[in-house]
């Protein structure tokens, strides 16, 4: 498997950005049954993490910069495609954004995450900081960790 790593959006080749949206599309929207407005005006200003096997998009997430979403920076737009479920992609992938902010010599994160999801970020140090609370009919909870440098 190898990672792309979009810094700037201009810089996404038009086949990365399809399988990307693709990926979202299918399963934010298709798989969990939620219309909403997955292309927002983040995702030019965030960094992209891309794992692929061979042409396949494995896993995906953005970066948002701190003061675009939250005072924080935060990673969003987590999945995994479904055939590479069950194979820890997405600590993989989490793992993957977190030590680029910690590059970067960033102190907190904060996600918004599902809030069936907790337990997976709990593992990985991230700790629940809000009630769960409606965003397009799926409960969410804001969630936050520390940054070791």
């Amino acid at each position: 498997m190898n990672w792309k790593i979009i810094h700037e959006f201009d810089q996404f080749e038009a086949i990365d950005l399809y399988w990307a949206l693709k990926l979202r599309q299918d399963v934010f929207i298709i798989e969990q049954d939620c219309i909403y407005d997955d292309i927002d005006a983040l995702d030019p200003v965030s960094r992209h993490l891309l794992l692929y096997d061979n042409d396949s998009l494995a896993a995906y997430c953005r970066i948002v910069p701190g003061g675009k979403k939250f005072d924080a920076p935060s990673i969003g737009r987590v999945i995994v495609n479904p055939k590479y479920r069950s194979l820890g992609l997405g600590k993989k992938l989490m793992g993957k954004a977190l030590d680029i902010l910690s590059d970067e010599k960033e102190s907190k994160v904060v996600i918004e995450a599902q809030e069936y999801l907790e337990n997976f970020y709990h593992s990985m140090g991230f700790h629940k900081r809000s009630e769960p609370y409606d965003v397009d009919g799926i409960n969410h909870i804001l969630m936050d960790i520390d940054i070791e440098h």
